[in-house]
């Protein structure tokens, strides 16, 4: 059995005993004292679920929120429950970047961190109530998911790409060069004003590795604008080869659809 469904089975496993202890909790607190179980048990998993989508949102708004303040311009998050939820960041500078991607990568788990507290606060004292304790079972699962240092179909996982970047691993490395590319230009540079070495002067990485797949897109995007047809549409070619393995999340961005679908003049 791979890893990534061990993990993600241990993570399902036991946010279903989790739900299961906070249920009894929840139709046992005083506040719904005269309410009958048939009522409260549909009535808990609605709020369970709803609480699902609150996380989901508490999660990636982390992302924003630290994102924004690491001034790594966040776009609008897409929310999906039990699915690949994502930010999409496009930096402004280039200074201190891998450190400020780390930060914004370690917030979404952090921010669910403080959602557990919260549950846990609920049954262990009194004076909070202890139905606020429905946030708890999707947020372990979230947090499992995403601190698990892992690759799935979608992506890597939160864990994955901050352990890559404190490690300073070379597709993390890429990765800084990548985001460091966004800012300048983000910041007003053209694309032909970028020095060479940001493209060229990085570790080689496996053709599957999605950061080297981007890498090889920003390099044609590059040697087309300082007028390089022949280096422009070498890595042109090699893009088209390789966008199919890009992780869904980026398979089904806009951007990387009109990539794939695009032509360039030879």
């Amino acid at each position: 059995m791979k890893k990534n469904t061990v993990i993600t089975v241990v993570a399902i496993i036991l946010s279903l005993l989790v739900a299961a202890a906070c249920g009894y909790f929840f139709c046992t607190d005083k506040t719904f004292e005269g309410v009958e179980l048939y009522a409260l048990i549909p009535i808990y998993i609605i709020l369970v679920l709803f609480a699902s989508f609150l996380d989901e949102l508490v999660h990636e708004g982390g992302h924003c929120i630290v994102g924004i303040i690491c001034l790594m311009g966040i776009k609008a998050p897409k929310i999906r429950i039990f699915k690949s939820s994502s930010v999409e960041v496009f930096p402004y500078g280039s200074r201190h970047m891998r450190a400020r991607m780390a930060a914004t990568t370690i917030a979404g788990p952090a921010f669910d961190l403080l959602i557990i507290a919260l549950g846990a606060i609920s049954l262990a004292v009194p004076s909070v109530p202890a139905y606020l304790c429905v946030v708890l079972p999707y947020a372990l699962y979230s947090l499992i998911i995403n601190v698990a240092p892992l690759e799935y179909k979608s992506g890597k996982t939160d864990g994955l790409v901050f352990w890559e970047l404190i490690t300073n691993k070379p597709t993390a490395q890429v990765l800084v060069a990548i985001l460091k590319i966004q800012g300048l230009q983000h910041s007003g540079k053209l694309m032909k004003e970028l020095d060479e070495g940001l493209f060229l002067d990085v570790p080689q990485l496996p053709e599957d590795d999605v950061n080297f797949i981007i890498m090889t897109q920003l390099r044609y995007e590059y040697y087309l604008a300082v007028g390089n047809d022949s280096e422009a549409y070498k890595y042109f070619l090699r893009y088209k080869d390789l966008v199919g393995y890009l992780p869904s999340a980026y398979s089904d961005d806009e951007y990387y659809r009109s990539s794939k679908d695009s032509d360039v003049d030879t």
